[in-house]
């Protein structure tokens, strides 16, 4: 299988994030995609000091995109079939991306997904986090994706 487009997103994610880029992507001046955010996990003593800064970077939190619109940031999460952990996951994107990076607003949240109950519509919406919704994605997806 051939790897994904966006570094750590799987197959089915990057299809969804493309039908977001068609749609919305014009509207924004760019994306950082795979952003590190976070300490990661402190590496054990006897690891080789060449591996250290890598077993830290394998551990840290990974934000799907970032995008850029002026000075107004968003911060990006692709998830099929969103549930109430990806609301918990991007307000702590956002805190560590706010921690490392200090920049000038604090960003935007967005998920991406084919799906969203009605306790996620309510809970993303109270929190003020965008839905990006696509159902028709796993239908195209199942089609034309279908093993024979």
């Amino acid at each position: 299988m051939p790897r994904p487009k966006y570094k750590h997103m799987s197959p089915y994610e990057c299809y969804l994030f493309d039908y977001f880029l068609r749609e919305h992507g014009p509207t924004f001046d760019g994306f950082d995609y795979d952003v590190h955010v976070g300490e990661g996990m402190t590496p054990p003593e006897w690891l080789a000091p060449q591996y250290r800064d890598l077993s830290v970077l394998l551990t840290q939190k990974r934000i799907d995109a970032v995008a850029h619109r002026g000075k107004q940031l968003f911060i990006l999460e692709v998830k099929p079939h969103a549930a109430l952990s990806a609301l918990g996951q991007l307000i702590a994107y956002r805190d560590l991306y706010l921690r490392q990076f200090t920049p000038e607003t604090t960003p935007k949240l967005a998920v991406i997904s084919d799906f969203f109950g009605r306790d996620e519509d309510y809970y993303f919406g109270l929190h003020e986090i965008t839905m990006y919704a696509y159902p028709k994605a796993l239908e195209l997806w199942r089609f034309f994706h279908a093993t024979t």
